[in-house]
């Protein structure tokens, strides 16, 4: 795809989405550094569906560690190293307007990282650099959390996939990015075996490695909705104003 046309480019790669609306994965191992790393090594399982249901759950020997969802309305966020007794939830409406609480991987940019979301082909600029004949990056401007970023997604040419997607602020500085490597099929579909979460700002970093993938499967609408511990205080992030709760 060295030679490809970005109109070429584009429909390669959307043609690939197109035949993933859902997967799931119960066989993922974690591994978390940076600040508040939620243990050395996790289990976990990765459930997504277009365009907004995703369910993240990461446990180890203690229990569930980590519980990351959303659903087409709503999206939650609870981590036991983190602020075990506070469940953070909010609308996804109301993430683009909420400033006071930084997500560290917003819902719907992860989404688009995880591979079921198209790409808009009038929404991007597909630059080529001479010197890198191999890479495009596709460029596009958007609004995260009340702030204007700069969406990147790098393709890999030889491979015919993206590599990688970020997001940066309007100093040009990385505000969070997924990697991805170790492309290998599934239902005759190229995914990733290994993603990189990145987030600098908050010191934190964790790899994500999959093994089994099912593609396009029927997921129960349970697996949407949140079902942690009712006794924990949810936290409704349209609501805040200032920063989290001090915990009494």
């Amino acid at each position: 795809m060295s030679d490809a046309t970005p109109d070429e480019i584009l429909e390669h790669l959307n043609r690939q989405r197109s035949q993933v609306v859902a997967w799931r994965s119960t066989d993922v191992r974690i591994k978390a550094s940076g600040a508040g790393a939620i243990a050395p090594s996790l289990s976990a399982n990765v459930s997504v569906e277009s365009p907004k249901n995703l369910r993240f759950s990461a446990r180890s020997i203690r229990g569930t560690e980590v519980d990351f969802g959303s659903n087409s309305d709503r999206f939650w966020f609870w981590m036991r190293a983190n602020e075990p007794d506070i469940v953070l939830t909010g609308s996804h409406d109301g993430l683009d307007r909420q400033q006071a609480v930084p997500i560290p991987f917003p819902p719907g940019w992860l989404m688009e990282a995880l591979g079921v979301i198209p790409i808009d082909p009038s929404a991007v600029q597909v630059l080529r650099d001479p010197e890198t004949p191999d890479r495009a990056k596709l460029v596009s401007a958007d609004y995260v959390q009340g702030q204007q970023v700069q969406r990147v997604m790098l393709v890999d040419l030889a491979l015919g996939q993206i590599v990688e997607h970020s997001l940066y602020d309007a100093n040009d500085t990385l505000i969070t990015s997924a990697s991805m490597s170790n492309f290998q099929p599934s239902a005759g579909v190229m995914l990733p075996r290994t993603i990189v979460l990145n987030c600098p700002e908050a010191g934190s970093r964790m790899k994500m490695t999959i093994g089994d993938i099912e593609v396009n499967p029927k997921i129960p609408v349970a697996t949407w909705q949140m079902q942690l511990d009712p006794n924990l205080r949810q936290v409704d992030l349209d609501r805040v104003q200032g920063g989290l709760p001090v915990r009494q």
